[in-house]
């Protein structure tokens, strides 16, 4: 193909380009904004549409801002003034609200979260003694996998709870000393449960060898800080 059917090529795409732009544009100017409001829809709707939104929840989010706007406009309201920037309000809709620095993380992404750190310290830790102190490792009870995943999985579902239970900023219906007789009931069925569990015969709740362990609570780790930056955690146990 020449350079000068390449041009043409590019320029006839191009201008379709323009005309999809324009359309589009139009779109919003018909449908009763002002000109300001609607190139802002028309802003938004360019950028929303990048997004990895579904098709239903970029088309609810722009009928939602049209009426708010046509409303908005009847006591001077703008566009910026009620969403701020596009990108802002992008942000917003796909994000959602931006949490405060007080605000509590979601519950189950935080369970997953501390679950997740203590299955690794516990075993990080056994796979550290066997490898650094066998005779350590060798004169103690071992820990099979199964005790390990059902003390973390216990600690994880109670952290959530338990980083809020003492919060001076949050009003709580029981008293303090409520509250604490509540974290000791805790603290001991999670200590019956991590003792019964290690009886286990070793054929259900096997123990997992040296290197092995601190694999495995390595990858336990980068899963934490995976769901930690997923979530935009901003509590826990660790990190």
């Amino acid at each position: 193909m020449s350079d000068n059917q390449n041009r043409k090529r590019n320029a006839g795409v191009q201008k379709d380009r323009n005309n999809v732009a324009k359309n589009e544009r139009s779109a919003f100017d018909n449908l009763g904004l002002t000109k300001r409001n609607a190139d802002y829809m028309f802003r938004f709707n360019s950028e929303i549409e990048k997004s990895k939104l579904s098709v239903e929840k970029k088309a609810e989010a722009v009928n939602q801002m049209v009426q708010e706007l046509l409303e908005g406009q009847k006591s001077g309201k703008t566009a910026k003034g009620m969403y701020g920037s596009v990108q802002e309000r992008v942000d917003y809709v796909v994000n959602g609200p931006a949490k405060g620095p007080g605000a509590d993380d979601p519950y189950w992404p935080s369970a997953f979260y501390n679950g997740l750190i203590f299955f690794m310290i516990f075993n990080v830790m056994f796979g550290a003694i066997m490898l650094f102190s066998p005779k350590t490792a060798a004169g103690s009870q071992p820990v099979g996998i199964v005790s390990i995943l059902i003390s973390s999985a216990l600690a994880g579902l109670a952290l959530p709870y338990m980083s809020t239970i003492f919060d001076p900023k949050r009003k709580h219906s029981q008293s303090i000393w409520t509250r604490l007789l509540i974290v000791i009931a805790l603290f001991i069925v999670w200590m019956s449960l991590f003792y019964l569990t290690s009886a286990i015969p070793p054929v259900a709740n096997p123990i997992l060898k040296t290197w092995p362990s601190i694999i495995v609570g390595v990858a336990s780790g980068a899963g934490a800080l995976w769901i930690r930056r997923q979530y935009g955690l901003k509590k826990g146990f660790l990190f």
